[in-house]
C-alpha cells in the first residue's frame, strides 16, 4: 500500500528465478509468438494458474508443433476472449484435455482484460486473489503496446495485487504515487532501466542508480529518465504521480 511514510516493496525478477520465492501468481499468455523458450518454460512452472487470451492459445499450440510431449506438458487453465482468433482445431485440442473455454462477446476491453475479469470470476469462488503476469507483451502493434500498460493503470488501486508484464527484452511494472523499494537481482535484470510517467508529470526523487533524480519534474514534452541504470541492487522511487518502471531482462545462466 502507499501513504504517508509507507513504501511498497517489490521484486517482480523473482517471477524469473529458478529457486522461485515469491507470491501465487496467474500467467497470462497475449498474442504474440513466443520466444526466449527457456524464460518461457521458468514463467510457465512458476505460475500458479496459466490462461491464453484468445489467438494467444494459437502461439501455445503452435510453439510446439515438433513436440507432442511438449505441447501437451504447456496446457493452460483456461482460454478467455471474444474468441475470435480462436482456432477450431486448437479449441478442440485443449477442450479434450479439459481446458476451460471462456466467451465474452462484449468488446469494450481487450482480451487481457477479458482474462483478468475470468480471473476475477475464479477467485470469488476460491476467496483467494493472485498476482498477474503477463507475457509477451510490449512488442507487435503500438496500440496494442499502449493497451497493455493501460492495464496497468487500471490494476494500480488492486493494493494487494501485483502485476508485471514481461516482453522479450523488458519486466515493467507500475509504480503509484508514493515510494517504493525495488530489490533488483543483478543475475536476472540490468542495468539499463527507466522511470517514464504517462499521462500526467510526476515529479521524482530517485536512489540507487547511475543517474539519480532530485525533486526533478519529468512529463512527455520535457525530461524523462530514460537508458539509465542501476547502480545498486535496492532503488529507492519517491513519485507524485503513478510512472511506469522497466529494466532489462538478462537471458539464465
Amino acid at each position: 500500500m502507499n501513504g504517508a511514510n509507507l513504501i511498497t516493496h517489490w521484486c517482480p525478477s523473482n517471477i524469473l528465478a529458478a529457486d522461485f520465492k515469491a507470491r501465487n501468481y496467474c500467467l497470462i499468455l497475449l498474442n504474440q509468438p513466443i520466444q526466449h523458450l527457456e524464460r518461457f518454460h521458468r514463467l510457465w512452472i512458476n505460475a500458479s494458474l496459466r490462461y491464453c487470451a484468445d489467438g494467444a492459445a494459437n502461439r501455445l499450440y503452435d510453439a510446439f508443433s515438433d513436440d507432442e510431449q511438449k505441447r501437451e506438458f504447456y496446457v493452460p487453465d483456461e482460454i478467455a476472449g471474444d474468441l475470435d482468433s480462436l482456432r477450431d482445431d486448437v479449441r478442440e485440442y485443449y477442450e479434450k484435455r479439459n481446458v476451460k473455454v471462456t466467451h465474452y462477446e462484449e468488446q469494450n476491453s481487450t482480451d487481457f482484460e477479458k482474462c483478468i475479469q475470468s480471473l476475477k470470476e475464479r477467485e470469488a469462488q476460491m476467496d483467494k486473489m493472485y498476482d498477474i503476469v503477463a507475457t509477451p507483451t510490449l512488442s507487435g502493434r503500438f496500440d496494442q503496446i499502449i493497451s497493455n500498460i493501460n492495464t496497468l493503470y487500471r490494476l494500480k488501486d488492486e493494493v494487494e495485487r501485483r502485476a508485471v508484464l514481461v516482453s522479450n527484452e523488458n519486466l515493467t511494472v507500475l509504480l503509484d504515487k508514493g515510494t517504493h523499494q525495488i530489490h533488483c537481482q543483478p543475475e536476472y535484470e540490468g542495468p539499463t532501466c527507466g522511470i517514464i510517467p504517462m499521462g500526467v508529470p510526476a515529479t521524482l526523487t530517485t536512489r540507487g542508480l547511475e543517474w539519480n533524480l532530485d525533486n526533478h519534474e519529468c512529463f512527455f514534452g520535457g525530461m524523462v529518465s530514460t537508458s539509465n541504470r542501476i547502480a545498486k541492487d535496492v532503488i529507492e522511487i519517491e513519485t507524485t504521480s503513478p510512472v511506469v518502471w522497466t529494466i532489462e531482462i538478462k537471458e539464465p545462466n
